[in-house]
């Protein structure tokens, strides 16, 4: 059994996607453009162009603010298979949705309405800067300082360490602490006076992502652009999501999924090809199906964190088993077998639960993994 890409029946998406040739077809643009934009030090124009033709940055919008509302299993399937295309434009597209769930979530804000028309009118592009809100350094010399600046308006000092797309965003959603540890969670036009958009870090994969520090100086917000808090754990606002969950794990699945279509066409007449690649297929069809039934909401589903570790654990073996199989050619820099190798590792680190990173380790030292 073959899929309509001519690949085996293991590979095959599970949702019937009304606009699957167009997607097809996007997705082989993306693979054309990649390898000349993936680790150039500036915006990827051609990538997003194409996520622009085929209306991708409105699919979380809803219909009310000019958005097409994709519903989230075929969301998730897109995900997936322009992932494979381009890792680097997918990056890119879901911290750009990350920021406009944070804008639903806001609960008929006028300046998020405002906001969400703008995007879906493709006047704007957003992103996120919120992991200084998940981790130590929340508290720390860097951490984003909110202090009342009366009439409801408040001023923000401070460090978002990790920003996708900062030197193209028109608006970012990021939030801080105030003295007394609770926190905000605020739409920020990147054009406010304060707002400076550092240059691009040299990232050892996924350059043209352009991820920054963006750093805050005085910058003043009204209470309009509040979107929740002051609260204590603001991210936890109901209906809110966080940047590392279950569609990070569907771009791995992306990644490790074009791997192994490329081993597919390697397969023939190297029969020392043919069980290992079975079994990765018989691995991804499985860590498809989990994936699916989460986005549908299925009962029983896998958590979310356990697909994550098994992603991780995949687009890991996947890409180096090309590698391998492509020898001392796909060490190239041309080529796209050490690209795919080094993007994986990207999984390892970006949003990365700490007990997926840690069984990880445990898994690299030849202990047995644990979740739990």
């Amino acid at each position: 059994m073959t899929t309509s890409e001519g690949l085996p029946g293991k590979l095959a998406w599970s949702e019937v996607d009304p606009d699957e040739a167009m997607h097809a077809t996007a997705a082989a643009e993306l693979a054309a453009e990649d390898g000349r934009a993936a680790d150039r030090d500036e915006w990827p124009a051609a990538l997003w162009a194409i996520l622009r033709r085929i209306g991708a940055p409105r699919w979380t919008i809803p219909e009310e603010f000019g958005g097409t509302a994709c519903p989230r299993p075929l969301l998730v399937q897109r995900y997936g298979r322009l992932a494979g295309g381009s890792l680097t434009a997918m990056f890119i597209l879901s911290q750009h949705d990350a920021a406009i769930r944070r804008l639903l979530a806001a609960g008929g804000s006028p300046v998020a309405e405002q906001w969400l028309c703008a995007i879906a009118r493709g006047e704007a592009i957003a992103t996120v800067g919120i992991s200084h809100l998940t981790t130590s350094r929340r508290l720390g010399t860097q951490a984003i300082r909110v202090v009342p600046a009366g009439s409801g308006r408040y001023r923000l000092d401070g460090t978002m360490p990790w920003v996708t797309g900062a030197t193209k965003a028109d608006v970012v959603i990021t939030g801080g602490v105030l003295d007394d540890g609770r926190q905000i969670l605020v739409v920020l036009a990147t054009d406010r006076p304060g707002v400076t958009v550092c240059r691009p870090f040299p990232l050892a994969a996924l350059q043209a992502s352009c991820t920054s520090e963006i750093r805050l100086e005085g910058v003043e917000v009204e209470e309009a652009d509040v979107l929740a808090g002051p609260s204590e754990q603001v991210l936890a606002h109901p209906g809110a999501v966080g940047t590392g969950g279950l569609e990070t794990s569907v771009l791995a699945a992306g990644q490790a999924r074009a791997a192994l279509a490329a081993l597919v066409e390697l397969a023939p007449g190297r029969g020392e090809l043919a069980e290992p690649l079975d079994a990765l297929c018989d691995d991804w069809q499985s860590l498809w199906a989990q994936i699916m039934a989460q986005a549908r909401g299925e009962a029983g589903a896998m958590d979310p964190s356990r697909i994550r570790g098994r992603a991780n654990g995949l687009v890991t073996r996947a890409t180096q088993a090309y590698l391998t199989a492509r020898k001392g050619t796909g060490f190239l820099r041309t080529e796209p077998a050490q690209r795919w190798a080094r993007q994986a590792l990207f999984f390892l680190v970006w949003s990365c639960p700490a007990p997926v990173a840690q069984a990880a380790i445990r898994d690299l030292a030849g202990l047995c993994p644990s979740l739990d």
